[in-house]
């Protein structure tokens, strides 16, 4: 009788610790849903513009947040928002401004506007650098993650702050493209 006892209390401390290893695993799961995607490489650059001072475990934490809470709102399409999100900030024309040239008496100097081409690994850099540039810009009222995942939605819609900059950039950059032989460099 001693020993059956003791059986069923070592049976019933195993399942326990069996169902307390199921809870943590599944919290674990739940709360790391998207960290496995760091291998790849748009992720990889935003988390490494995301970072400062080395503290890498910080920008993964945050990048990992805002696509936690873009899946809340709009269930398993967090990273679709995000690629479309950054593919819609890429720039493709960067404006460039020319030096003015030495003033003389009579003759009035101007900005001159340079129209240049973008390569598209530096276009998506830059699209990413403003999109953390302006959900920065927004930390102060919400949370960094917040302000990035609202950022990412507005620009995979087409809309948002640094949307409206990449239009406004290309506008002058077309206004401008009779001068792009200014630009070209031999």
């Amino acid at each position: 009788m001693l020993v059956t006892d003791q059986y069923l209390l070592q049976q019933q401390q195993m399942n326990a610790s069996v169902k307390h290893i199921k809870a943590s695993s599944h919290e674990h799961t739940k709360s790391s849903k998207f960290l496995g995607i760091k291998s790849d490489p748009l992720v990889k650059k935003m988390i490494n513009l995301l970072m400062r001072d080395g503290k890498r475990s910080k920008a993964e934490n945050v990048l990992n947040k805002a696509l936690q809470s873009l899946d809340r709102d709009y269930p398993g399409r967090a990273i679709h928002i995000f690629y479309l999100g950054i593919l819609a900030v890429r720039q493709d024309i960067g404006v460039r401004l020319k030096p003015k040239p030495k003033t003389r008496r009579n003759k009035q100097s101007f900005n001159v506007y340079l129209p240049r081409v973008i390569s598209p690994i530096c276009g998506i850099n830059l699209g990413m650098r403003s999109l953390l540039k302006v959900s920065r810009d927004q930390s102060i009222t919400s949370p960094l993650w917040e302000n990035l995942s609202k950022e990412l939605l507005k620009a995979s819609q087409n809309k948002g702050e640094v949307v409206n900059k990449r239009y406004s950039l290309n506008k002058l950059a077309v206004s401008n493209k009779r001068r792009i032989h200014f630009g070209v460099r031999y």
